[in-house]
């Protein structure tokens, strides 16, 4: 039999003969050292149980994570995934702003299907209640913030909680800013009798643009203040420039696209209405949206989904109000809302290229492609098909607004302004509809189609001025 001090190191060794030499008695061993003992330390391991219940494992992102500066547009996604066996019961998400920034309007979304400003309110207060998470399941959620004027970072801390789920992950964000040009805003804060010392530049770096969103205000003062910080402009290299690789060729590319047309005799009636004396109302913009949607298909020019016929019943609707609105009449909107006469399941990818289709001095043909969220509000519309009303109605037909315009005159330059006019209608109206939503509960008949939006005006008009020179 083996001796029970066997395993035991010197210093217990050592230890064990002092307490003898005082008289003390041996310490009793405990249980689990008498078994490694008999059994040579071979004491068999508790057997691992099988993970049990709901566990919602939370990552949140940003982009750009760090060095913004006032004016800067973040992108912000959050995803909420079951990872467990069980499901979690009762789920909330909430993602308060930061103090130092501001929500983009019409940029929440949510499972990838864009969701109205009043579903981000609740997500950044008291929180949305995304009842029971299913295992291997996710929730995911993506929006926009721009940031203020101010030097902290921006926090970004996820509230996640569940009736009966460990929540792990939900760590805060923190989004550190950019200094720049400070002696500028040293010297504006100076009193007028003060003259600025002046500041020598030392071997600093030209500022370039950050390579995140920026409003176009919000650019232009960054050039502008970059001008003012006196950063010196790089010397022309005199070595010969090296030879730039040949660009790799272009790979046709496949999406869902639509084509439409805007002649000559739809812009007059339009630059009357936006331009008159008598500011435009609501019900006068969603006429303007049918007329700059895209119903045909991208290939052959056929309407196989039957967007057009939609989208003319959807037009005889609006004139019938307008003729209420010009007597004086309101009547319920409810009965205006028509019914969903496309069929948007039969929407197919094409190879975009060339359409064949060009623009002349009479007509314009627009160009759209849906990506997945404009998808993701079609699918919706028609699988809830039986809940359609007067805003799912003007849902699909800012879906199908006009991207750009297609073979037209007019230069380079000219072509990107109209991009970017058509895409700025296109937010306002999406925003503008979020607010109809809201007085839509408050007043169900057409009168409230009769309000104004003096902003929604400045974006037609500034549409109509960078269409008018590509009708050459």
């Amino acid at each position: 039999m083996r001796d029970p001090d066997f395993y035991l190191s010197a210093d217990m060794r050592l230890i064990a003969l002092q307490r003898s030499a005082l008289g003390l008695p041996e310490p009793d061993r405990p249980d689990w050292e008498n078994r490694a003992i008999a059994d040579g330390q071979n004491v068999p391991e508790d057997p691992l149980l099988p993970p049990q219940g709901a566990t919602l494992n939370v990552v949140a992102a940003a982009t750009p994570s760090e060095g913004i500066i006032p004016g800067a547009i973040v992108t912000l996604s959050l995803s909420v995934a079951n990872e467990g066996v069980a499901p979690a019961h009762r789920v909330r998400v909430a993602v308060p702003l930061p103090g130092g920034a501001s929500y983009r309007p019409g940029s929440f979304v949510r499972d990838a299907a864009p969701a109205f400003d009043e579903v981000a309110e609740r997500f950044f207060g008291a929180g949305l209640d995304l009842g029971d998470l299913a295992p291997k399941s996710r929730a995911t959620f993506v929006w926009k913030i721009g940031a203020r004027l101010g030097t902290r970072p921006l926090l970004i801390a996820p509230q996640v909680s569940a009736e009966d789920a460990a929540v792990i992950g939900a760590s805060a964000l923190a989004i550190a800013r950019r200094e720049i040009a400070a002696g500028a805003a040293l010297e504006a804060s100076l009193p007028p009798d003060v003259a600025p010392r002046p500041i020598v530049p030392v071997e600093l770096a030209v500022p370039d643009l950050p390579f995140y969103e920026l409003d176009d205000r919000e650019e232009a003062e960054y050039v502008a203040e970059a001008a003012r910080s006196g950063a010196p402009a790089p010397a022309p290299s005199a070595e010969p420039a090296e030879p730039q690789p040949q660009p790799p060729k272009v790979v046709a590319r496949t999406a869902v696209a639509l084509l439409g047309t805007f002649d000559r005799s739809t812009y007059a009636f339009f630059d009357r209405t936006f331009r008159g004396t008598k500011a435009p109302t609501i019900l006068q913009h969603c006429i303007f949206a049918g007329a700059l949607a895209c119903t045909r298909a991208y290939e052959d020019g056929s309407d196989v989904a039957g967007l057009r016929e939609h989208l003319d019943a959807q037009s005889q609707l609006l004139h019938r109000i307008s003729l209420f609105e010009k007597l004086g009449k309101k009547e319920p909107i409810a009965g205006h809302a028509g019914g969903l006469l496309a069929r948007t399941a039969e929407l197919r990818a094409a190879a975009l290229g060339a359409p064949g289709i060009e623009s002349d001095a009479k007509h314009l043909v627009f160009e759209t492609e849906l990506g997945e969220p404009s998808l993701a509000v079609l699918r919706s519309l028609q699988v809830e098909s039986a809940r359609w009303d007067f805003v799912k109605a003007r849902q699909l037909t800012l879906a199908l607004q006009a991207q750009r315009v297609l073979g037209a005159a007019g230069s380079e330059a000219q072509h990107a302004i109209a991009e970017n006019a058509l895409r700025a209608y296109g937010q306002a109206a999406m925003t503008a509809l979020q607010r109809l939503f809201v007085r839509i509960r408050l007043d169900r008949t057409t009168g409230t189609l009769q309000q104004t939006d003096a902003e929604l005006d400045r974006k037609a008009v500034a549409l109509l001025e960078a269409l008018e020179p590509l009708f050459g």
